[in-house]
């Protein structure tokens, strides 16, 4: 489908981003003269049968975040609908994505972390107190302007963009940042939230996950394991307190955390300000310019967990190299398939070598199938692998993580077009924005490409 070259009064300028059922541009409002952001729904991508229920209730959600006027939520302005999409006009905001800081290893001090969590709860607690629930708070859903101001963007939409109707029993949100309950397909309200600005303030302070690895055993964690106290984690001098507060944010049951957003954000300051100069304490906004970023961090493709996993299977067969081995493979490719091939050819023998595939192969990745095998000149290329039924019905079920129910239209859209594997994962691929596109595709071995 071509990019439309106006939406309703809007001027198209650019494109900011592709989502799971649209494309958000950046437009211009010819009226007030004041650029725009416009975040469309395609219809054709909601079950036929729901379509008016989905607009409507879309167009509700969106009068909900409309009655959001706050310095820290992404504005909303308008609701309208074409023959082919829904659509969304919204405060353009210039700035850049926590998830961008915190991929360039940003170092923030405790003074601009205590500022962007306040900032946060502010607007948590201002959506919360009229009714509206985010559902998927995470840094990627968090602009920090140029002005040193906090944005949350997609309240009351992100849950719209991943779904016909919100129901119980559907599974919604970011795997690592998602509640217990969110988590478990069950009901959830402004403490699911809370529990997310959690997994984000975590973050913050440790520069990683409070829940990590593979994707199967991330939902066991935040459902059932607790994770190390981030002064044990950080390089920042953190105190028992700040512990504290970040263990009754992550609280397993709804009832043992903090019941909203102003007891979060009175805890949080009362931890923090005791460490923080007396000058930075109580800010509220932070010096963009001042936040140490490595501006040449090459970005880990592979988990931790992962190649750990990777590493202590070859090892088996080939000693101690293995670790030496696993770093120069894993900088030459992002797909972890081609990653064991790699490092088969580092395994002499050929019946070990094939034990070392069935291993992988036996924990879920997709190696091709079999050995990689040197060709000579003659030699014809690997045919791409075939596309299988159960393939198809395994990557809809992490598909469905990000995309909700929709996923089984996509990928049922998909497996018609597609004539092999990797036809068929470049297609449901394309549904993705580009984050999540990348956790998607490492998820279910193929890497980003």
């Amino acid at each position: 489908m071509p990019d439309p070259q106006r939406i309703g009064k809007y001027d198209i300028q650019g494109i900011l981003g592709k989502g799971a059922m649209g494309v958000v541009y950046k437009a211009f409002d010819p009226t007030i003269e004041r650029p725009v952001a416009i975040k469309t729904v395609r219809k054709d991508l909601v079950d036929p049968d729901l379509v008016e229920q989905s607009m409507a209730r879309f167009k509700n959600e969106a009068k909900a975040a409309g009655r959001l006027l706050h310095p820290n939520i992404v504005s909303v302005y308008e609701y309208g609908e074409d023959e082919a999409n829904a659509f969304i006009v919204m405060e353009y905001v210039e700035g850049t994505g926590l998830r961008e800081y915190l991929n360039r290893k940003a170092a923030f001090d405790l003074g601009q972390i205590t500022a962007i969590m306040t900032q946060l709860l502010l607007a948590l607690d201002f959506a919360h107190e009229r009714g509206v629930v985010h559902r998927d708070i995470k840094p990627s859903n968090l602009i920090l302007t140029t002005n040193g101001s906090l944005k949350v963007a997609d309240f009351g939409i992100a849950r719209i963009d991943t779904s016909n109707l919100t129901t119980l029993g559907m599974v919604m949100g970011t795997p690592s940042y998602m509640s217990p309950e969110q988590c478990q397909g069950q009901a959830v309200d402004r403490r699911s939230d809370l529990f997310s600005a959690g997994v984000v303030f975590y973050e913050l302070l440790t520069g990683e996950k409070p829940f990590g690895g593979p994707m199967e055993t991330i939902g066991h964690k935040i459902c059932h394991e607790d994770p190390r106290p981030p002064s044990s984690v950080s390089r920042l001098q953190l105190s028992p307190t700040v512990d504290a507060v970040v263990a009754t944010a992550l609280e397993k049951k709804p009832d043992g955390r903090f019941q909203n957003a102003r007891a979060f954000g009175r805890a949080l300051r009362t931890a923090c300000d005791a460490l923080i100069a007396d000058d930075a304490a109580g800010a509220t906004e932070l010096n963009v310019a001042a936040i140490k970023l490595e501006s040449t961090v090459v970005l880990p493709i592979f988990d931790d967990t992962v190649l750990r996993t990777v590493e202590r299977r070859l090892a088996h067969y080939v000693g101690p190299m293995a670790r030496v081995m696993i770093r120069k493979a894993a900088s030459q490719t992002s797909d972890l398939g081609e990653l064991y091939s790699l490092l088969s050819d580092n395994i002499q023998d050929p019946e070990q070598r094939r034990k070392f595939f069935e291993e992988a192969e036996a924990s879920g990745v997709n190696t091709g199938s079999s050995p990689r095998v040197h060709m000579t000149g003659g030699q014809a290329a690997a045919k791409p692998a075939p596309l299988e039924r159960s393939f198809v019905d395994e990557t809809t079920q992490r598909l469905a993580v990000y995309l909700g129910p929709i996923a089984k239209v996509v990928a049922s859209r998909a497996a018609q077009k597609a004539a092999s594997r990797e036809e068929f994962v470049e297609l449901v691929a394309g549904h993705l924005g580009t984050q999540d596109r990348g956790a998607f595709l490492r998820e279910i071995g193929f890497g980003e490409r």
